[in-house]
């Protein structure tokens, strides 16, 4: 007997998600370095409740080096933003910084946004594994698209990857990533998005047929069996299941 787990959800097209994500990413000249979390929902955010985490150089043992608090009793309010930058950062970097730190990316890193109390990660930008690449992440048909760029997350994208990067990237689906220039910062502490929506009514979602399922590795499965699995629907929602036969 086949046994399905749903254990995530995610209407990746539809407003009112839960979680706040990344939603700009800057591995610029020198020290300027920063990353921004976006606040998506109707409702305020507690950032006591999520860490950012970090590796460098891939995450060796499957484990986080650094898990780095937010200011304490930090309330991200709907559509806002909240940038961390490296302390060394150009002023017109710092100065819009709620806070500051030198654990940012050099381009070959792993960032990821973790929620506390589910210990799930919500976003991730690389891959959580002891994965190294030599100069950066690549997005789309762009190499090493997180260094010496600019990442901010297109306003069609409501919600986190889950920490599937390859939902991200563009493996999956179109990359949730523009690109520009490395030091661009005319967008920073800013973030449009088609997101918010002040009803609070849940939006029901219509599974009516599958498009495609996909591995945690990103690989195309046409009989899902014993593991965990993304299936993409053709109305825009993702469901994540863990599959026991």
């Amino acid at each position: 007997m086949k046994k399905i787990l749903i254990i995530a959800l995610i209407p990746i097209f539809v407003n009112g998600q839960q979680h706040p994500f990344f939603s700009e990413y800057g591995e610029g000249t020198s020290f300027n370095k920063w990353i921004e979390i976006y606040n998506p929902t109707p409702n305020d955010i507690n950032l006591d409740d999520y860490r950012y985490n970090f590796c460098w150089n891939g995450c060796d043992n499957m484990e986080w080096e650094f898990s780095i608090a937010f200011d304490s009793s930090f309330i991200l309010q709907s559509g806002e933003t909240y940038v961390i930058s490296h302390s060394d950062a150009i002023n017109l970097i710092t100065d819009v910084a709620n806070q500051t730190t030198n654990i940012l990316s050099n381009g070959n890193d792993v960032c990821g946004l973790l929620h506390i109390n589910t210990n799930s990660v919500v976003d991730i930008i690389g891959v959580f594994d002891s994965t190294t690449v030599s100069d950066g992440w690549d997005i789309g048909g762009t190499l090493n698209a997180t260094e010496n760029h600019t990442l901010i997350r297109n306003p069609s994208v409501c919600n986190g990857n889950m920490g599937n990067w390859s939902i991200s990237n563009g493996s999956i689906l179109n990359p949730e990533w523009t690109i520009y220039s490395s030091d661009d910062i005319n967008n920073l502490n800013t973030h449009f998005s088609n997101c918010i929506n002040t009803n609070t009514q849940n939006i029901p979602i219509l599974n009516t047929k599958i498009s495609s399922i996909y591995n945690l590795l990103g690989q195309n499965i046409n009989e899902p069996i014993n593991g965990i699995f993304i299936y993409i629907y053709e109305d825009g929602s993702i469901e994540k299941k863990v599959m026991i036969e």
